[in-house]
């Protein structure tokens, strides 16, 4: 699918409208640098620590992935034990509806004290975030089936398992995505937070790092930087969905508009 060249145009466009407009506005109301610093200010500083820069979301990427990728394989596997298990409905699922609410940085200082101050336990908060949309939606997706299909399907005496592949499954994706894309977002997040709470490498410790000596242009860059990230993220998992979900109403709305 080749995106039509107002598509990419507008938004380039508006974005070099607002730092024109930023630029401007810093000069003409001489707002302090360490309160509002103008666009040069981030390129500069970007450019000078680019190595330190790179090195760090590295690391971030690494927890944020690593979580998500540990939340998808159990989200989905709870998910279908939830949907084909009466007892798990009634048990663990209203258990993670209601964890589902709750804070989640509020676990942050728990999972280092835990787990530990490595690597393992950015991973771990990271998962915990991202691991409950997946949960829900897939759920949500695997039972919201059209009952005629479901008829249809005990008249020509198919399997529990050819019920799953063929009916379930594909009508669960979606839905599926929907918590995937959700999540991808979230593990970042979870990342940055397990970075506030105990860390000495990552986005989130350069962040309190800016932030201690008053380098606003540094935070700045590193928040440009967390917001490319997960919109990168973002982008290839709906990337994926479009491979794999063609026939969803989604997919089919965001084709339509082209």
């Amino acid at each position: 699918m080749k995106l039509p060249v107002r598509t990419i145009v507008e938004p380039l466009l508006f974005f070099a409208g607002l730092l024109i407009l930023w630029e401007i506005l810093v000069e003409l109301i001489k707002i302090p640098a360490f309160i509002l610093p103008p666009p040069g200010d981030l390129w500069l500083s970007f450019m000078k620590k680019l190595p330190i820069l790179a090195n760090h979301s590295l690391i971030t990427f690494a927890e944020a992935v690593g979580g998500f990728a540990l939340s998808l394989v159990l989200g989905v596997f709870f998910a279908i034990a939830v949907v084909y298990s009466p007892h798990l409905q009634n048990t663990i699922y209203p258990l993670i509806v209601i964890l589902y609410a709750m804070p989640k940085s509020a676990f942050a200082p728990l999972m280092v004290i835990w787990i530990g101050y490595g690597l393992f336990s950015k991973i771990a908060i990271a998962f915990l975030v991202a691991f409950f949309p997946i949960v829900v939606n897939t759920v949500v997706g695997l039972k919201e089936v059209e009952p005629e299909l479901l008829e249809l399907a005990r008249i020509n005496r198919g399997s529990q398992f050819d019920v799953f592949k063929k009916i379930r499954l594909p009508n669960s994706l979606p839905y599926m995505f929907a918590g995937i894309k959700v999540a991808i977002v979230l593990s970042v997040t979870g990342a940055i937070v397990a970075e506030f709470v105990a860390a000495n490498e990552g986005l989130g410790y350069l962040i309190l790092q800016a932030n201690y000596s008053l380098d606003t242009a540094f935070a700045l860059v590193i928040l440009l930087i967390l917001a490319l990230l997960s919109l990168g993220l973002f982008w290839l998992i709906d990337v994926v969905q479009k491979r794999l979900t063609p026939w969803s109403a989604e997919v089919r709305q965001v084709e339509g508009s082209f």
